[in-house]
């Protein structure tokens, strides 16, 4: 076994609560979660399906949609969030304001691109979150505290035009280089 997967099979084991998995769909990895008894529920944002695979604890497992993550959960209601960082980057913008607002305790990205994980560190540091970086191999591992975070819609707004400015600002920065 890798050591990448070694530490996320160590992650997985560590944490206790109720857990949100984002694009997690290694076998070994969803088979983690299942056997460990201090996870009261764990939610998938992947393909995965009810149905596939009989385990014992099949009703921890619930599958739902990225876009109705706001919506499907309470503020400050998830303890753990660990996602791979291919499958967020299409809902970057959203899924930063929402995991602030769901996440209680930490959130873990994991991924091979450490450019993406850099703009992701920028936007979580608006929220005074503790962001820590480590990199074993080609992966990259984030660790964000969300412990002391806090929003609220005026700040969702603010950090949105301030995010929009900035993407606006690096693309004509590039049609100007090219």
């Amino acid at each position: 076994m890798k050591k990448e997967q070694k530490k996320l099979l160590q992650l997985i084991q560590s944490i206790e609560g109720d857990v949100l998995a984002v694009g997690i769909t290694e076998p070994y990895l969803v088979e983690a979660f299942e056997k460990n008894e201090h996870i009261h529920k764990c939610y998938f944002l992947n393909s995965i399906s009810n149905e596939q695979g009989e385990t014992k604890r099949k009703k921890l497992r619930k599958n739902f949609s990225i876009r109705n993550l706001r919506k499907r959960f309470h503020k400050k209601k998830i303890d753990y969030m660990i996602c791979n960082i291919e499958e967020i980057l299409p809902y970057q913008k959203t899924f930063i304001k929402d995991s602030v607002y769901i996440n209680k305790k930490k959130l873990y990205f994991y991924g091979s691109s450490k450019l993406e994980l850099d703009q992701i560190w920028k936007r979580y540091t608006q929220y005074k979150a503790k962001v820590e970086h480590e990199k074993i191999k080609d992966t990259c591992f984030t660790t964000i505290s969300n412990e002391h975070s806090k929003t609220n819609k005026v700040k969702d707004i603010c950090f949105s035009i301030k995010d929009i400015l900035r993407t606006l600002y690096d693309t004509i920065g590039d049609l100007l280089i090219n």
